[in-house]
């Protein structure tokens, strides 16, 4: 108890051991899997990040059907950090998707919503931190109806393709048949 009491009078007339505390933020460690970032112009837009992320913190909202345009979209306050969107990039080595190894400050009511290109579309477009929930949950319906109108224009395209399909090799077929039709005349009015 002795030594308990003097440990403890030697604590009080000590410096503290940790480092600012909490005024001042620990560093993160050599490694830390932080935020994703992502490059548009690297990306080939094939949807895997999309596929794999377990929280649904990375979305593709498509705003040209006919010209198939998507737009990147991620929520670094609903990712988990699990590097699997990475993983399954296939242009990561090249940089399109990598994780840092710096994290976002906590988003309050009243604090500002950080802007980045490399965030994605959604993020720089929320001004006000307490929207941010709501926003995504619009955002998402938003992304799934997109991904519904482009499934039915696919299949539009599609049938249009094999109606002209179709339509092409009728035409051949006639012609053929007019073809032949033309040459059996013709070797009729010209018997050898």
């Amino acid at each position: 108890m002795v030594k308990m009491f003097l440990e403890s009078l030697k604590n009080l007339t000590s410096k503290p051991e940790t480092k600012g505390y909490p005024y001042t933020p620990s560093p993160e460690p050599k490694g830390y899997k932080g935020t994703i970032l992502y490059d548009e112009d690297l990306c080939i837009f094939c949807d895997k990040c999309e596929e794999v992320c377990p929280p649904g913190a990375i979305l593709f909202e498509i705003v040209d059907v006919e010209n198939n345009k998507r737009e990147y979209s991620y929520n670094p306050y609903l990712c988990i950090y699990c590097h699997a969107c990475v993983d399954a990039c296939p242009k990561a080595d090249e940089g399109c998707l990598v994780q840092s190894e710096t994290r976002l400050p906590p988003l309050g009511r009243d604090s500002k919503v950080p802007k980045d290109k490399r965030l994605g579309y959604f993020v720089n477009r929320i001004e006000e931190a307490k929207d941010f929930d709501k926003k995504w949950d619009e955002f998402e319906e938003r992304a799934r109806e997109s991904r519904e109108k482009l499934a039915e224009h696919k299949k539009r395209m599609k049938l249009k393709k094999q109606q002209e399909a179709k339509a092409k090799k009728e035409a051949e077929a006639k012609a053929k048949q007019e073809a032949e039709a033309k040459a059996k005349q013709e070797a009729e009015a010209n018997p050898q």
